[in-house]
């Protein structure tokens, strides 16, 4: 399933306050948790901390 994940990073990779928004699709399987996948993904590409990674709204 592919769907549309709004985020925002709120670190960056240094720890230093940052604003980032975004959107990406981003591609899910039945059975697992979209978010989980969506910040796991997100904070791997951005380098950044998952928690760092906040998700504003997801859309299918």
């Amino acid at each position: 399933m592919l769907v549309k994940v709004h985020f925002r990073i709120t670190r960056d990779r240094a720890g230093l306050p940052a604003d980032f928004s975004a959107a990406r699709r981003i591609v899910t399987t039945d059975g697992q948790s979209i978010e989980d996948i969506a910040r796991a993904a997100l904070a791997a590409d951005y380098q950044v901390p998952g928690d760092a990674v906040i998700i504003c709204k997801i859309e299918q």
